[in-house]
Formats: structure tokens, sequence, C-alpha cells
């Protein structure tokens, strides 16, 4: 397949060269959009690949887009009328949002899926990741058009296993978000690494975010519990111990986080249901005010 890549960092680089070394076509679409080619390094290893060629778009059958929440809309906005109608669009980022404005640009028979994975990327040096930890990924459809597309599990599987096809991904993406929501925040105000959530002195409050949490998903009709959110929280930090957050490392470099993705997008569902999440709002604010000072 002709596969084009918006966003070449973390995420973006680990499926490219998984991509490449499974054999499809693979060209990225950078920033400064000035290179002509791109090389990706990854274990240490150096995969070579177009970037910002004329025809990347108009002639891709898969588009992924692996940037920050926050530049999805703004990198994908420019591009949607080159791209063929049958281009099949995947976004693979952090947090829920984007997906609903994405939406509402792209007619309904452009096929657009999402994408969630648990694969850690870490980044050792600028322009070079290492594939830190094994996860899974899901796919699925974002509307009707991309529920004919359940073949692109089986491509990316082949690249980069285990990757399943979930009918109903959005749930899949709340369990993601639900997680980011305790790590990410509480991480990113205190500077500790995940495995430093497993100590007793953050308990109390885990517990009243996963409860709180709860009560906004099973308001958006999912079947959940406080205590399985926990485990699930718990589990994440316990199997990424020794890493840090992304939402840890944005406030450490002083950059913009994906806190409106992430702990944002669960507000705005709570405000909707009219349900109180004052500790969530807590770390919001928190988190908000960590960027204000650093800007």
């Amino acid at each position: 397949m002709n596969i084009t890549f918006i966003g070449a960092g973390a995420i973006g680089t680990l499926w490219a060269t998984q991509l490449v070394q499974a054999g499809h076509r693979v060209q990225v679409i950078t920033r400064a959009g000035t290179e002509v080619c791109r090389q990706l390094v990854l274990d240490s290893h150096t995969v070579t690949v177009p970037a910002n060629q004329p025809q990347a778009i108009t002639d891709c059958d898969l588009l992924m887009v692996c940037t920050k929440a926050y530049d999805v809309m703004p990198a994908l906005q420019p591009l949607i009328e080159q791209l063929h109608p049958d281009t099949i669009i995947v976004l693979m980022h952090n947090g829920m949002g984007p997906h609903a404005q994405i939406k509402t640009l792209v007619s309904p028979s452009q096929p657009l899926l999402l994408a969630t994975t648990s694969h850690g990327v870490f980044s050792p040096s600028q322009g070079s990741y290492q594939h830190t930890g094994h996860g899974e990924t899901y796919i699925g459809a974002a509307n009707q058009a991309g529920q004919q597309c359940a073949f692109v599990a089986e491509v990316l599987d082949h690249a980069l296993s285990p990757v399943y096809w979930h009918e109903a991904i959005l749930h899949q993406l709340w369990h993601k978000l639900a997680v980011n929501c305790v790590i990410n925040p509480l991480t990113a105000i205190h500077q500790v690494n995940n495995g430093a959530l497993l100590s007793a002195d953050y308990q109390d409050t885990i517990q009243l975010l996963c409860q709180e949490l709860a009560r906004v998903m099973q308001a958006d009709g999912l079947a959940t519990h406080a205590e399985q959110l926990k485990t699930q929280a718990l589990t994440v930090a316990r199997a990424t111990a020794n890493n840090y957050s992304s939402m840890n490392r944005d406030c450490y470099h002083g950059r913009k986080t994906e806190l409106e993705q992430i702990t944002g997008y669960l507000l705005a569902r709570a405000a909707h249901h009219q349900i109180k999440v004052p500790t969530h709002q807590a770390l919001y604010d928190a988190v908000k005010q960590r960027e204000v000072q650093k800007g």
C-alpha cells in the first residue's frame, strides 16, 4: 500500500518503520514541509523515506495521522481536498475530541478510522527513538464508510502485532483516556515517573479520580466501575514504571500539553451530563497553571 504519515514523532516513527519493513511504500509529511526525505531512527536502525512529495497525499491509500492531539485539525484540514475519496484516514493520537471535528470535514463516503496503541516509545535524543514497551493496538470505524475497512487491522497487524479490529472503538478510546486522565496530570504536576503512582501517597487521589471517571463513563454508556478503572491505571503504571508520561515531559520542557484532549475532554463530558468532578478539575487547573508559568 501507499501509506503517508502526518507526524513522524514517537508513534509515527514506530509505525512508519515497521510498515516499511513489512514492504509498504511509506512517505511522511513534516511540519516544516521543506525536507525531501526523512531519516527515521528506531532502536539505532535508520530507515530513509520520502518526505513532502507532491503526490504523497493524492496517491496515498492510507493516511496515518500521528500528531499531537491539538495538531490533528490544523495538520489535516488543509489536505482534505487533495485526498482521493477512497483514501482511508486513520487518527492515532492521545486523548479524544479531534475525531468529531474531522468527521465534519470529510465526506461521509471517506473512510475514517480511530486507533489507539499501548506501545511504549522513548526518545533518548532529538529524532531518535527506542521501542521500550510492546503493547496492543485497537482500530475501528469512526463513520459508516470506515466500517468497510476492517482489513486495515490485518495490514497493521502484519507490521506490528497484535492489532485488533474493535466494533466499539470509542469505548476502547474511553478506557485509554481514563488511564491517561489518572497518570498524565499526576505525573506532570509532581514530576515523577509512572511507577511513583504505585506508592501509598497517591492512592486516595487515584481512588477519587476513578470514582469520578466511572460516573462520567457510565453516563456516556460504558459499563465500568471505579475499581476496574483503578486496576487498569495501576497496571499501566506498573508496566511502565520507569517511563515518564508525555504530559510529564511536555511540562518539564515547557511545551504545550494535550491536557485539553485528555482531562479537558472528561470535563466537557462531565459538564454535558451535569456531573461534578472536582478532583479532575483540580488537576486540570494545576497543569494549566504550570503551562501558563512556563509560557
